[in-house]
């Protein structure tokens, strides 16, 4: 079981609580709106919508903070995150276009035949990488490429929000530093812990993770051997 100190511990939870509020508010804020209005027949059809999209999407965020959660959870106690499995990289990848649900979001073909450890732990870590680039650059979209370097497979995700810092690079994928880059643009914290939680699912996949700037972009970088 990994260690953790009683400190680090409280400031985790703490964080978390306060990022699950924000979606669990915009829930209870937007079905108290409708709420109020179903019964009135002149009450605006768009307005009924877009208070319906509010909902879906702080939902999403609300069921994806309570998933890397569950993961921490069982991180701490020395098992397994998530599950892995051996398979097409493009199948990965194809599963991840259909989950990521908000935001611009880029596969740059083309895809190598490759085999990798794959599994949820693969989706979900780069479903994580691609939010942090929807929250820290809302109006671009992302990309992904992947490329071969000797044996490995390096999949990269790449926004046009403001590059994670070099001394910030190793803190922004630990556990204590999630509270160091909180409120600092260029940590690029995510919620609940987001690049935390994503370098919990890159060891389950015996995966490196990191950060560098390119083109005053952010790009992180997930290393695999491929198979």
């Amino acid at each position: 079981m990994p260690e953790i100190k009683p400190a680090v511990l409280e400031s985790l939870v703490g964080l978390v609580v306060h990022d699950l509020r924000n979606p669990a508010a915009t829930l209870g804020a937007n079905i108290g709106f409708v709420d109020e209005v179903i019964d009135d027949p002149d009450v605006d059809r768009d307005e009924l919508r877009d208070a319906l999209k509010d909902a879906q999407q702080a939902l999403y965020e609300l069921q994806k903070g309570l998933d890397q959660l569950s993961w921490i959870g069982r991180w701490a106690n020395g098992k397994s995150p998530v599950g892995t499995r051996l398979e097409l990289l493009s199948d990965v990848l194809a599963r991840l276009r259909e989950r990521v649900k908000y935001g611009a979001f880029e596969i740059e073909h083309p895809i190598p035949s490759v085999r990798v450890q794959g599994g949820d732990a693969l989706e979900r870590l780069l479903e994580l990488l691609v939010s942090n680039g929807h929250q820290h650059a809302p109006r671009s979209a992302v990309a992904l490429r992947v490329l071969r370097e000797g044996g490995d497979v390096v999949i990269e995700v790449e926004d046009q929000g403001k590059p994670v810092s070099p001394e910030l690079a190793q803190h922004a994928f630990s556990l204590e530093g999630q509270m160091a880059v909180k409120g600092r643009s260029e940590g690029r914290y995510g919620r609940v812990a987001a690049l935390f939680t994503a370098n919990v699912l890159a060891q389950a996949l015996n995966a490196a993770l990191s950060s560098v700037a390119r083109a005053n972009h952010n790009v992180f970088r997930v290393v695999l051997p491929a198979q």
